[in-house]
């Protein structure tokens, strides 16, 4: 989705015409935004994916569980968003996201859209104004931040005129650079004027410092909403590829603009009218009250190039992250000689290399494993591992410390059936010094409980 002072409708065009690419550099187009009869699709069931061979799983979230996981995602809850530092977001968009439309259940993330009585909303940076529209909008930025891969999602969008799903990136440095001189990689977003289709484009900041984009597309089979498939963009630093449900899609992106070599954070967001559909009125988008739609995710996922998972966006180097030379330069300690709880091992598997880290025992204990960085620039920080638990601990936390006598800034690990990564609250580095790590305690003797961790980092903010 375009952003920050997008006038363009470089998408809208491109959205209403049957292309296999569509390459324009700062044009504008003129948009008809009358409804076209939908094409029916076919309902499909969930999908897997493979990324093929020489790639590994750098992250994903698999919305397991029944809450969303804010280890790797923020909800906005306003018209204002604190990123772009803008108000219906460059768009025009007609919709106003509330954390209560975000929800994971059955497996999936689910972006609920609805209409009610007209609400007024109001917030500091856009001001008080009446509503009927409601939707979801979720993003990474400062928890997950990646260069290049193949980042993928299995993704149900709905049907209707005036819905506009979308799954795309911003770089992370947009804060500062602003748009579009951060770089925006939009890999999926949909049109109910051609509902088969899969719309992809890129926006960049050109030689003049004004916008430039490139755009391209895949049609399927078929209405791709309300059924599943995977959207995807290969990502490297000269080229980028977009996929739908593994079908190249029309034309390749060639760039080498320094926009496209910098870590990237994701978005996920289902917006209505706007620019894309010429600014239509909130009475015509096909959303009935009572009759909510959604955008469903199965699972995003970011495959990095090679056997072995690079190392992890940020700030600080964690020595020996993965635990993979068991626990050297670790530290472990035990109050009441429990500190054999504390193994790395390749039982139930590691996120990523053979090794990781586990609290377990038989027996009742409590233990710390933490390490110490000294040095550090002051500033603030988290601290982020991925983690799976189960059993029951009166104390399970992931913990960040500014001296060795400080209080701990910490997270209380929950129950994970699967890999999930947490982070601690914000800790206020003032001296240079931080020591971080788990603190696990198990007051019965219960072979269930046990605590898995993998890939710590530390992350300047």
């Amino acid at each position: 989705m375009s952003r920050p002072t997008f006038t363009s409708k470089f998408l809208a065009a491109c959205a209403l015409t049957a292309f296999s690419g569509c390459a324009m550099d700062g044009a504008e187009q003129d948009v008809n935004p009358a409804q076209a009869p939908e094409v029916v699709g076919q309902v499909q069931g969930e999908l897997d994916y493979n990324p093929g061979s020489g790639w590994s799983l750098g992250w994903s979230d698999e919305f397991e569980g029944s809450s969303l996981n804010t280890g790797n995602w923020t909800t906005l809850n306003s018209d204002h968003d604190p990123v772009t530092n803008n108000c219906n977001f460059g768009t025009g968009e007609i919709e106003y996201p509330r954390t209560q439309n975000v929800s994971v259940s059955g497996g999936k993330l689910i972006i609920k859209a609805e209409r009610t009585n007209p609400t007024t909303v109001s917030d500091t940076k856009c001001g008080s104004h009446q509503r009927t529209l409601f939707s979801g909008r979720l993003h990474t930025k400062g928890k997950v931040e990646r260069r290049y891969g193949k980042i993928v999602a299995s993704i149900k969008v709905p049907s209707g005129y005036g819905m506009w799903p979308a799954f795309w990136t911003l770089g992370s440095n947009v804060q500062q650079a602003g748009w579009p001189a951060s770089g925006e990689i939009d890999i999926l977003e949909w049109h109910s004027n051609e509902p088969s289709w899969m719309k992809s484009a890129v926006h960049w900041a050109n030689a003049n410092n004004q916008q430039a984009d490139w755009g391209t597309g895949q049609s399927g089979s078929g209405n791709l909403a309300d059924s599943f498939h995977t959207y995807e963009v290969e990502w490297d630093a000269g080229m980028m590829v977009f996929r739908l449900d593994g079908r190249y899609a029309g034309t390749t992106f060639y760039h080498n603009e320094s926009e496209f070599q910098q870590n990237h954070y994701l978005i996920l967001n289902l917006a209505m009218g706007g620019n894309w559909y010429g600014f239509p009125a909130a009475g015509s988008i096909a959303l009935t009250q009572g009759q909510p739609k959604t955008m469903e995710v199965e699972w995003v996922r970011w495959y990095q190039k090679g056997g072995t998972t690079p190392p992890p966006s940020g700030s600080g180097s964690v020595s020996n992250a993965s635990f993979e030379s068991g626990l050297s330069d670790w530290t472990t300690w035990t109050p009441n000689g429990t500190a054999g709880a504390a193994i790395s091992e390749t039982y139930n598997g590691a996120r990523t290399g053979s090794y990781h880290l586990t609290h377990w025992s038989g027996a009742p204990f409590e233990t710390w494993t933490y390490q110490v960085k000294t040095g550090l620039a002051n500033g603030s920080y988290k601290v982020r591992a991925w983690v799976r638990k189960g059993g029951n601990f009166p104390i399970a936390r992931l913990q960040g410390k500014t001296s060795g006598s400080a209080a701990p800034v910490y997270t209380n690990l929950g129950t994970y059936s699967g890999w999930t990564l947490v982070e601690t609250p914000t800790i206020n580095v003032t001296s240079g010094y931080l020591e971080f790590g788990f603190h696990t305690q198990a007051t019965t003797a219960d072979g269930a409980n046990f605590v898995h961790m993998d890939d710590v980092e530390i992350v300047k903010l």
